[in-house]
């Protein structure tokens, strides 16, 4: 149970460091998307029993509500901030925040709240990359990422 409202903690202080708060009006649908991606992969990975989520305190697609509006908006909505425009340096901010999230997720089956039943490390990899493929996609597509004069320029 503690893991749970752990990482909300955790994320909401880095959220809070980070959070450039003028532009929340257009990067916190890269939140709302990130959530309805989760959601839907984790209903999806728990109904085909890839892996499970124990000690769930107020349940949301299968998993904590505290993971869904902790981790998951606060890095969606920080990926979409600090975007980089270059497609180069995007693949590279696609690798880093993938691994980032793997390495929160390797914490979170160590606590033992969570368990991989037919699932693998380097599975979690490729849907990492795949979703924030997706969210790089979806916020240059709709440009929530914050205009030129906001952005890391390389």
């Amino acid at each position: 149970m503690m893991p749970w409202v752990i990482s909300a903690i955790v994320s909401w202080v880095v959220f809070y460091v980070m959070v450039d708060v003028w532009q929340l009006k257009r990067t916190i649908f890269g939140g709302i998307f990130t959530i309805a991606l989760a959601s839907l992969v984790d209903w999806g990975g728990q109904q085909l029993n890839l892996y499970k989520f124990y000690d769930v305190i107020i349940p949301w697609a299968g998993c904590s509500i505290f993971y869904k509006f902790g981790p998951i908006f606060t890095m969606g909505v920080l990926f979409t901030q600090y975007l980089p425009r270059s497609k180069a340096l995007q693949i590279i901010n696609i690798l880093v925040g993938s691994l980032l999230y793997l390495a929160m997720e390797i914490l979170i089956i160590q606590t033992g709240v969570a368990e991989y039943i037919h699932w693998h490390y380097l599975a979690s990899l490729l849907v990492d990359i795949g979703a924030f493929t997706a969210l790089t996609w979806f916020a240059t597509t709709f440009n929530l990422a914050p205009g030129p004069d906001r952005r890391f320029r390389i």
